[in-house]
């Protein structure tokens, strides 16, 4: 009996510690964001996901979660815009804190 204590308090220590890394693993992710700035037009817009051609013709696809919503709210197609925020660590798509219109 003192064996099956023993290797069931094993298991819950093995349980705890790989939660411990799992989280110590995505709070050093968000320590990689990189940094961005960059300049492009609006393809299109919907809820929270913005869409940027830069002059390369690339795509990006830009998170606006964490950006206020006046500064996006009024966006249209062709709009000339400069994103401001971080490649996300699963360098999936841009993740924005600032969005801010160009004059043409």
């Amino acid at each position: 009996m003192c064996a099956g204590r023993i290797r069931g308090s094993r298991g819950v220590a093995a349980l705890v510690a790989l939660a411990i890394v799992s989280v110590l693993s995505v709070a050093a992710g968000a320590d990689r964001d990189i940094p961005v700035q960059f300049a492009g037009r609006v393809q299109w817009i919907a809820g929270e996901v913005l869409i940027v051609a830069t002059d390369d013709d690339e795509s990006i696809s830009v998170d606006l979660a964490h950006v206020p919503q006046d500064e996006y709210q009024r966006l249209r197609n062709n709009d000339r815009v400069v994103v401001t925020g971080s490649i996300s660590s699963e360098q999936s798509r841009v993740v924005a804190t600032s969005i801010e219109t160009v004059e043409p």
